[in-house]
C-alpha cells in the first residue's frame, strides 16, 4: 500500500489531499492514521507542479519511471564526451556511487552507456554537474576537462 501526503498539507500550510494508490484522495486525518501504522517510509520527493520524482529516500536505488523520463529529457543521450547512445539504451548511473552515499536524485543521476560506464567508475576519469547549467562535465585522467555534448534542440 501507498499513500501520498504532500507535505505541505502535512505541515498544515496546505489543502491538497493525501491520495491512496488504487483508490484515489482520501482525508489527511485517514492518511495519518494509516501511515502512523506503516512499518516502513520511502520519502519521495517530487516536483511541486509538475509531479516529477527529483529525489527518493536513500533506502531506494532503483530509479522511478518518471525520474527517468526527467533525466531522459535533460540529457537525451550517454553523457559520455562523444557518444551518441540514446538514453533508453544507458544504465541510470549514480555518479556518487550508491555504495558511498550517493542519493537516487536527478542531480546524481547520469545516463552512461555499458561501456562507459565502467570508465567512470573504475578509471581516473571524473563527472561533475556543472551548477549553473545542469550539464555534465568529464574530466579525463590528465586534466582536460570537456562538456558533455549539447542536446540537439
Amino acid at each position: 500500500m501507498r499513500i501520498t501526503i504532500p507535505a505541505l498539507t502535512l505541515l498544515g500550510q496546505g489543502d491538497e489531499p493525501a491520495t491512496l494508490d488504487g483508490y484515489g484522495p482520501i482525508p489527511l486525518e485517514t492518511a495519518k492514521e494509516v501511515a502512523g501504522a506503516a512499518t516502513s517510509w520511502i520519502r519521495v520527493l517530487t516536483h511541486p507542479v509538475t509531479g516529477t520524482v527529483v529525489d527518493v529516500d536513500r533506502r531506494m536505488y532503483r530509479v522511478p519511471a518518471d525520474m527517468r523520463r526527467l533525466l531522459r529529457t535533460l540529457h537525451p543521450t550517454c553523457v559520455f564526451p562523444g557518444c551518441s547512445r540514446p538514453a533508453d539504451d544507458c544504465d541510470y548511473d549514480h555518479r556518487k556511487r550508491w555504495s558511498d552515499g550517493g542519493t537516487t536524485s536527478v542531480g546524481n543521476g547520469e545516463p552512461l552507456d555499458g561501456p562507459h560506464h565502467p570508465i567512470k567508475d573504475e578509471t581516473l576519469w571524473q563527472s561533475e554537474r556543472d551548477p549553473a547549467t545542469g550539464r555534465i562535465i568529464w574530466t579525463s585522467p590528465s586534466g582536460y576537462r570537456i562538456p558533455e555534448d549539447p542536446p540537439p534542440f
